[in-house]
Parts: C-alpha cells; structure tokens; sequence
C-alpha cells in the first residue's frame, strides 16, 4: 500500500485552535483558583471557629486532591491519544516517527505538527471513537448526562450563593473533564457557605452583560418548563449521537450536544424577568427544583438502560478495532478468543483498554462517582430527600425542607382554589386593583441556623437525651435575654423575600448511609441518575 501524500500548504487553524484549547484551560483553572481565594477571605464571622476552620481545610484539601488527580488523569489519557493519533498519521505517509513528537532534525517540529493537526481531525476522532461502539459509548454516554446534571447544579446553586465565574466552571467540565471541574465547585460551595456579599470586578464584557440583560432580584426562578426544555433538548442530542456516527451530520449533532448543556446556566442570565417567578421564601422554589431532578434522573436512567443493553448484546468479536488497532500491538487470534468466551460485563468494563481516550472517559467517570458519593457522605444529605429526588413516587421524608415546601405549597394551591370572595376584594377587583391577599403565616427564619442557635444539620436528626431542667432557685432575678413577645413576631413579606440561606458543614461524623446510597445508584442507574439524586437533595436540603 503506496503512503499517502502530505499536502503541500497545510492550514494553521487546527493549530490555533489546539493552542487556544491549552490556554483557554489554564486561564479558566487560573481564574477559578482566585475566586476560591477571594471565597476563603470573605468568610463571615460565623465560619470562624476552630473546629469549623479544621474542617474546612481537611475538606477542601480532600476535594483539592481529587480535582488534582482528575487533572493528572486527563492530561496523561490526552498525551497518549496524541502521541498514538501522531504515529497512525506518520505510519499511513511514510513518515519517519522520532522519539518525540518535534521533529527529527531533518524537518521543522511545526512542520510536522502542523500537518498532522491539519490532516487529523483529532477532536473528531476522540467523539467518533468513543461513540461508534456501544460498549465505549457506556463509558461516555454517562459522561454527557452527568454534565447536563451538574450544569444545572451550577445553575440554581451557583446563582444562589452568588459564586463568581460559573461559566468557568461548565467550560472546564469540557475543556479538561467533568470531575476536575466536579470537584472545583465542591471547594467553591465550602467556601461560600452563604451567598457572597462582596462584588467582583466588573469587566467591561460583565457591564455590557447587564446593560443587556439586567440582574434578576433575589429568589428569582424561571418558569420550571424552560430549564425542562433545555433538558429534553440535551438528552435528544446525546441519544442521536451514535446514530450519525461515520457521517456528515456527527459533528453538527456533537456541538449541539455540548452547546445545549450551557442552557441551564445562560437562560436564567437571557430570559426576561416576566418569565419567571419572585418567590416571598427560598423554599418555596423546592418543589420546582425537584421535579426538574426527578426529569434528570428519568431520562438518565432511561438512556443508561438502553446504552448498557446494546452494550451486553454486542458481543462480536471484531468489536475491539477502531481506527487506530494498526499501532496497538496484540495478538489478533488471541483477542478474539477471548472476546468469544469473556461476559458480556466483562467486555463492557473492560473497553477501557481499548482506547487512550475510552480510558480518559472511564477514569472521568470513576473519579466522579468517587467524589459525588464523598459529597454526600460530607454534606449528611437526607437518604428520602434523595429517594424522592430520583424517584417521582417516592416520598420526602418528614420534616425535610422538601416534605415542608411540598406542604407549603399544597396548602397555597388549596387556599387560592378556596378562597372566599369578600366584600373588599369585590371593591378592588371593580376598580381595576388586585384582591386583598390574605396573611402571611408565620414562618422560622433559620439562616442556616436551627430555633436554639445551634448549626442544622442535614439528614436526618440524631436522638438526643432530654435532660430535666433545674428548678429555679428562690428570689432568682430574671434571664434579661428572653424578651417577651418575641415569639409572636412574624417577618413581612419583604423580609422573608431577602432572607439569606446559609448553611454549615456537620461537625460530626459524616454519613455514609447517603453516600451509599449514591454510589448504588450510580451503579444501577449511571452516572447521570446518581447525581440528579444527589444534586436535588443539595438544592432542597436547607
């Protein structure tokens, strides 16, 4: 077989845009870091304790560590799928391959990476490889529903602590991987215990943003059917992938698949206020949140199902080979022996040797699912608030935030369909004015704060033995700090509208019931279930 000929002008745009890939990610990593940094020094007073600084480094140094091991995984699987892509180029043209990837001596080192970046459509390759086959598609089908679920993590939570640079972080997830950027924003979200305060610097891009689209008041959410519509819109382009996988329509379908997954993120900042609601109370939001989780975790279970059953029934034995089977050395006869007598599970686990770039989205998925458990383990998340999260007929558990909001907005629909019409609110409407609304009821103001002062602590409640108060002694002079009638006080409607919701990491041990419960799910209903569990209860757990 005659080499093929090299071009004679190759073009220097897939060097620049690998050039602007490789500093886009730097920048992106630099930029977080500082506002991780700027997080650390505005922590309140209250986040001051010693117990609670010792606890905040051991975890932010544990999630550090994983987002550092994210990384390292990422750029090795990314050096050697450039260095095979490089010798299966050289190998087809004749080429001479040197020890390194920057010439031999005889030729310029941008000579040959520009021709080969020019004639290899690497990005292209990377998607094609890892779609083509259903046994690898297990690997990265995961990844994408993953990405949609936590994009919309950043999208309610990330609003509402008021983190800086969100889009940094959803570009990260695709610029390096989706648990170097996972494990980012759990330091970010440790560090921002409440919404921050202090503004950023404002670019002239940030003022030209908010001259455009002005900021939305607080407890501002918009209408639940948008953000289900950006959904189904990413989980119909992730399912039509693999079916325009060797044709022209695959990279158009891949883009979508990567631009519809920042939905979530960019309409709340594009939509009009009108589109959307001011809630009186953050909680009262918790209903839309978790029927936009319970969205996520069908559609993930259902597309995992179909991928894992096309994966166990693909047994041929030439499903090993890809494009670049000429330089990876093996035993043809061997391998398809073994293809014949291993499982099918075993096939499907085991495609992470098939390829550098399977290996990157097998090891993106394992660091990610370690993490996510590991997040529900440090924040003691309630295991019915994350049952009810993945599962639409299961219920809330009592007295969880969610089972409350779920009550609270039940008994609002009840008292509008049942609301008497009255004298003044007959006047008004004749006048052109709206109804007279009834009171508001009276509601505990926690800020993250329990009745006695005392941290909340997510999950569900320990038993704590009740201890007989003392007798008062005679001629004791009153406690000055119980002020009467301090019990009968019930915020406005305005100040429950500014309330600030903060929360605290439990000091005690973490609960691994909930992280078990993640790691299960994950385990029957992929990666995309387990963090639309885990992500719901996040947002509905203060």
């Amino acid at each position: 077989m005659a080499p093929v000929a090299l071009e004679l002008q190759p073009s220097y745009a897939p060097l620049a845009l690998a050039t602007l890939h490789l500093s886009s990610a730097a920048y992106l990593t630099w930029r977080i870091a500082r506002g991780l940094y700027r997080s650390n020094k505005e922590l309140g007073p209250a986040q001051g304790p010693r117990h609670r600084i010792s606890q905040r480094q051991k975890l932010t140094t544990a999630f550090g560590s994983l987002a550092y091991l994210s990384l390292a995984l990422a750029v090795g699987a990314g050096i050697s799928y450039l260095r095979l892509s490089y010798s299966v180029w050289a190998a087809e043209r004749g080429v001479d391959v040197p020890s390194s990837l920057f010439g031999n001596g005889t030729e310029s080192a941008g000579l040959h990476v520009t021709r080969w970046l020019s004639e290899t459509p690497v990005y292209v390759d990377a998607l094609e490889i890892i779609a083509e086959k259903s046994r690898r598609l297990w690997w990265g089908q995961q990844l994408d529903i993953a990405t949609v679920s936590w994009i919309t993590l950043l999208a309610i939570e990330g609003r509402r602590r008021k983190i800086h640079s969100l889009w940094a972080y959803a570009l990260l997830s695709h610029l390096v991987s989706l648990s170097f950027a996972q494990n980012l924003f759990y330091v970010a979200m440790l560090l921002t215990p409440s919404p921050i305060t202090v503004p950023a610097q404002e670019s002239r891009f940030t003022k030209l943003l908010d001259r455009a689209f002005p900021p939305k008041p607080t407890n501002w959410t918009p209408n639940p059917s948008l953000l289900v519509t950006a959904l189904v819109l990413n989980y119909v382009a992730i399912f039509s992938a693999p079916y325009t996988v060797g044709t022209s329509s695959f990279t158009t379908v891949a883009s979508l698949a990567k631009i519809f997954s920042f939905l979530p993120l960019v309409l709340p900042t594009v939509v009009p206020e009108s589109w959307g609601t001011v809630h009186s109370h953050p909680r009262d939001a918790y209903a839309a949140y978790t029927k936009i989780s319970q969205v996520m975790s069908l559609a993930s279970i259902l597309l995992h199902a179909k991928t894992t059953i096309a994966g166990l029934f693909y047994n041929l034995p030439e499903s090993y080979k890809h494009r670049h089977s000429l330089k990876i050395p093996f035993d043809t006869e061997k391998r398809s022996k073994w293809e014949r007598s291993a499982t099918a599970i075993e096939k499907v686990l085991g495609s992470m040797t098939d390829h550098p770039v399977v290996r990157a989205a097998g090891q993106d998925v394992l660091v990610s699912a370690l993490s996510l458990g590991l997040w529900a383990a440090v924040r003691s998340m309630d295991v019915g608030d994350m049952l009810h999260a993945a599962v639409p007929s299961y219920k809330a558990s009592p007295g969880s935030p969610a089972e409350e909001a779920s009550k609270t907005s039940t008994k609002a629909e009840e008292a509008a369909s049942s609301e008497p019409t009255s004298e003044l609110s007959v006047s008004l409407r004749s006048r052109g004015l709206p109804a007279a609304k009834p009171a508001i009821p009276s509601i505990t103001i926690s800020n993250g704060l329990s009745d006695e002062g005392t941290p909340r602590r997510r999950g569900r409640p320990r038993k704590i033995k009740q201890e007989p108060e003392p007798e008062p002694e005679p001629n004791a002079e009153p406690d000055l700090e119980e002020v009467p009638g301090d019990e009968t006080y019930q915020p406005t409607a305005g100040e429950e509208a500014t309330l600030v919701q903060s929360d605290v990491v439990p000091d005690d041990d973490f609960d691994w019931e909930s992280a078990s419960l993640a790691w299960g799910l994950t385990a029957l209903g992929g990666l995309g279930a387990g963090s639309a569990a885990v992500f719901g209860a996040e947002c509905v757990g203060r």
